[in-house]
């Protein structure tokens, strides 16, 4: 009877019965023990599969290759049988299946002599023989993983080896790639853990989501691990720094075969992995990136990790020509807390209220930064608010300014590691929130074309706002255009109401316009006019038709108006005069004029083609016909159709 079947039924058992037990019961061929968590990677070409032997005896097979490899004497499947039959192994008390890969479930047809009391795999199927040939051989033994499973070995013993499912099929990522529904499986013995995944797959961090980005979700639940069995044989589409900030494992172990089609081990990965303090042991040279001495040492054979349970206890690495060590972390080990330096803003800084900016700062840990916080104050640190909590360590975040200006504002960084240290650092001095934001202002009546009689008064209504507040109002107005003279109805107003009485002056006017200025606390200031010209009416003409006077000068809307082609400029003299027409727009400027020198009194009419004194054609839109004849104008608005 195998050594882990004599523990399940020894269970609640006397000693004294279970020595009798022992005693009479024959038992079969035991795998090698040495007194540590032994974990043997075969070389399965390119393939994968590890054995787990425990202290006390029990065996675990995780995957175990396949038949076919390239260039492989002897193909691996006969390898890996006399791999397992010189450790001993005759019998496997559970077997996990990553995913359903040919190169990682086909060689267990080929176990011959070894016995397998339970399978457990995601429980889906896949369309290939090599499934149909793994399903059909396990039978009634083969059974369903669930996330957060525990399977406990030794378990009779002080230190028992624990073998939990972290995720698998995904972990709740939708997807239909097989690689990306790897089972996670993360082995601990006290202090020491490994963490298997497979093929599984990750993605750029930073970079848009992927039906494929499994290792960032996963990384955090599986923590901190001693050895990680690299992803995907080395493949360019695992290994990424999501997974490695979360794991920081110290070994890699990388299966692959010399002679394989798919470039494995790849140098993105192998780069990624050396960047973070990861030593990486391969199975065989593969076909992809040299291994670099400085890291990287090829065993061409199996690859053993001896385990030991306790914190800050010595593991080692051993196959041919390697005999290398590495520590438990431990519970306790890590009380270093991240380095942090923020650059941005750091002081003497003037930013913009209700603006953008970066806050940027670098962040580094013996182990990693797992993440950040980001706050600023406005009183010099007496008071902090929150920016973002629990963002990543990218070294910047865009933060949207308040609408509060200040002089005594400071930027704070807090990095976390995954121990709890934390580590703050604030801006060296003080930077500035400064409101550079001026109000926005519109002129809503007079706005043109309206026509106001000194004898009454009417309101001038406006609208002003601005980021942080409006303080003051300005109101002129302009009986000549917008060169002015400009005069002051009201300066200094209060930012609400927003209208204000006026009466208009006595004086005839036919290019009146109002202007409005309003000025926020930091003496941003803005300006908005009428649109176009209003008219004004002494008292002495009030209830004439606008366009007389008592000069008896009258101008007459264009004929036709709109106008297309041309239109008839319509106008009646009092006198015999020299006359200018000129055509404006909306906002005075002159695009067409005229001189006529000796017109009597009386009607006149003079055509015009729509032709600028430069030469263009009239664009469509409102335009002014003003008409200057000795001590009157008058001007008329019309519309120009293209």
């Amino acid at each position: 009877m195998p050594p882990g079947s004599i523990r399940a039924y020894g269970c609640g058992l006397g000693a004294s019965l279970l020595l009798s037990i022992l005693a009479i019961t024959p038992l079969a061929a035991a795998p090698n023990l040495n007194g540590k968590l032994q974990i043997i990677h075969l070389d399965a070409g390119q393939g994968d599969g590890a054995v787990l032997i425990t202290p006390g005896g029990q065996v675990v097979l995780i995957d175990e290759g396949t038949n076919f490899t390239a260039g492989s004497s002897p193909p691996s499947c006969a390898r890996v049988l006399s791999e397992l039959q010189a450790l001993g192994v005759t019998h496997v008390d559970y077997h996990f299946a990553s995913h359903y890969h040919a190169d990682h479930i086909g060689c267990i047809t080929s176990l011959t002599g070894i016995t397998i009391d339970q399978g457990w795999d995601r429980g889906q199927s896949y369309s290939s023989q090599t499934y149909t040939n793994y399903a059909t051989y396990l039978g009634a033994g083969r059974h369903t993983l669930t996330k957060g499973r525990v399977f406990t070995l030794d378990s009779l013993t002080a230190h028992p080896v624990t073998i939990t499912c972290v995720a698998l099929g995904g972990d709740g990522i939708p997807t239909s790639d097989e690689n990306s529904k790897c089972v996670v499986l993360k082995i601990s013995y006290g202090e020491f853990d490994e963490v298997f995944g497979g093929d599984l797959t990750g993605y750029p961090s930073g970079t848009s989501s992927s039906d494929t980005n499994i290792e960032t979700q996963v990384g955090p639940q599986v923590g901190k691990v001693e050895v990680y069995k690299v992803h995907h044989h080395g493949s360019a589409y695992g290994s990424y720094d999501d997974w490695l900030n979360a794991t920081t494992p110290k070994i890699g172990i990388v299966s692959c075969g010399t002679g394989n089609g798919y470039g494995h081990p790849t140098a993105a990965a192998l780069s990624r992995l050396h960047n973070h303090g990861v030593r990486t042991y391969w199975t065989e040279t593969g076909a992809g990136v040299a291994p670099n001495p400085a890291w990287d040492k090829v065993a061409n054979n199996e690859i053993r990790i001896n385990a030991v349970w306790q914190p800050g206890g010595v593991d080692s690495v051993i196959a041919p020509g390697i005999a290398d060590t590495l520590t438990n972390s431990g519970t306790a080990v890590d009380a270093t807390p991240p380095v942090v330096a923020l650059s941005s803003p750091n002081g003497g800084e003037v930013l913009a209220a209700g603006g953008t900016s970066s806050i940027t700062w670098s962040a580094s840990d013996n182990i990693s930064v797992t993440s950040v916080d980001v706050a600023y104050s406005l009183d010099d640190g007496s008071n902090w608010n929150t920016v973002a909590v629990g963002a990543a360590n990218s070294g910047s975040y865009s933060w949207s300014l308040p609408n509060t200006p200040s002089t005594t504002c400071r930027a704070r960084v807090t990095a976390h590691d995954g121990a709890g240290n934390t580590t703050a650092a604030a801006s060296a001095s003080d930077f500035t929130i400064a409101d550079q934001t001026a109000p926005l202002t519109q002129v809503v009546a007079p706005n043109g074309g309206e026509t106001w009689s000194s004898a009454a008064s009417a309101n001038i209504v406006w609208n002003a706002s601005d980021n942080v507040g409006v303080d003051s109002v300005n109101v002129d107005y302009s009986l000549h255009g917008a060169a002015g003279p400009w005069v002051a109805i009201a300066h200094g107003l209060p930012p609400t109401p927003d209208s204000l009485s006026w009466t208009p002056p006595d004086t005839s006017s036919d290019s009146a316009l109002v202007r409005v200025s309003a000025f926020d606390h930091a003496l941003n200031g803005s300006s908005d006019a009428s649109d176009a010209y209003f008219h004004v009416t002494p008292t002495a003409t009030t209830g004439v038709n606008p366009g007389a006077t008592a000069f008896g000068l009258v101008l007459y809307p264009p004929e036709p108006n709109p106008g297309h082609d041309a239109v008839l400029l319509r106008f009646t003299l009092p006198r015999q005069t020299t006359a200018k027409l000129e055509i404006l727009d909306v906002g005075g400027r002159r695009l067409w004029r005229t001189s006529l020198h000796g017109l009597g009194a009386g009607n006149h009419v003079v055509p015009w083609d729509g032709t600028r004194t430069d030469g263009r054609r009239m664009t469509a839109g409102t335009y002014f016909v003003r008409i200057d004849a000795g001590a009157a104008t008058r001007t008329t608005k019309f519309t120009w159709l293209p």
